[in-house]
């Protein structure tokens, strides 16, 4: 996937060039556009809306802070170069992820904006169609085995391409149709060699957002089920 960087003055936009109709000009849908409300959620820490543009269903993403500094700063972070930042780091990651076949969104175009010491950030890549949460089909007692074992399959093959996810989480997977795997929301992740993978963190991190689903619901730990997850994953398929 081939990429083109644009500058004007403090503002740093980057397009997927295999996509001829993609331009800066994409961004201007979220200058002012209230039309856009209906499409608007947040998710995680960020906010997330999905539109249509070039005949694309899209998903646009603006960056924000989690945690207590929220309270005082919502999306400015520090600016220490281009290539640091949140959008350049995902989009860059999705990109090598993407031209590898990895279950991750194509990426569309990123958007940096710097303000003296600070910039903000968002992200648009194309929406995964029909997709559902992995959180909602847990709500939902809908986990088969097949859906499991995929997603066994998907960690796996993250890391066997030497990716971890940084925040693998249950709001972080998204099930397509005929139940495919992707993961979302890459803005720390960095390729490793294969001898650094630290195989079980991003595991041992999901396990912890599946648990913490379950007491907060007050349900049981899936056993049964998160077993088939190691299992596969453990497994000479691959």
């Amino acid at each position: 996937m081939a990429t083109k960087i644009l500058r004007n003055k403090r503002t740093f936009i980057i397009l997927n060039e295999d996509l001829p109709d993609i331009s800066e000009n994409i961004f201007t849908h979220f200058e002012d556009n209230q039309a856009l409300e209906s499409g608007r959620k947040e998710a995680g820490r960020g906010t997330v809306t999905f539109f249509r543009d070039c005949r694309l269903d899209l998903v646009h993403k603006t960056y924000k802070r989690g945690g207590l500094i929220r309270k005082l700063v919502t999306s400015h972070y520090l600016w220490t170069g281009l290539t640091k930042t949140r959008a350049h780091i995902e989009f860059d990651g999705l990109k090598k992820m993407f031209d590898l076949g990895l279950p991750v969104p194509r990426p569309i175009a990123a958007r940096i904006i710097r303000k003296g010491i600070f910039y903000r950030a968002e992200l648009i890549t194309q929406e995964i169609e029909k997709a559902t949460t992995f959180g909602e089909n847990l709500a939902a007692k809908n986990l088969s085995s097949d859906m499991l074992k995929e997603l066994g399959l998907a960690i796996k093959s993250l890391h066997r391409e030497g990716f971890m996810h940084p925040d693998l989480n249950i709001e972080n997977i998204l099930i397509g149709n005929s139940k495919k795997i992707f993961f979302l929301d890459f803005d720390q992740a960095q390729p490793l060699k294969q001898k650094e993978i630290q195989f079980g963190r991003d595991i041992e991190r999901l396990r912890r957002s599946i648990k913490k689903f379950c007491l907060k619901n007050e349900r049981d730990f899936p056993e049964r089920e998160w077993h088939i997850v190691l299992e596969t994953y453990g497994s000479n398929i691959l």
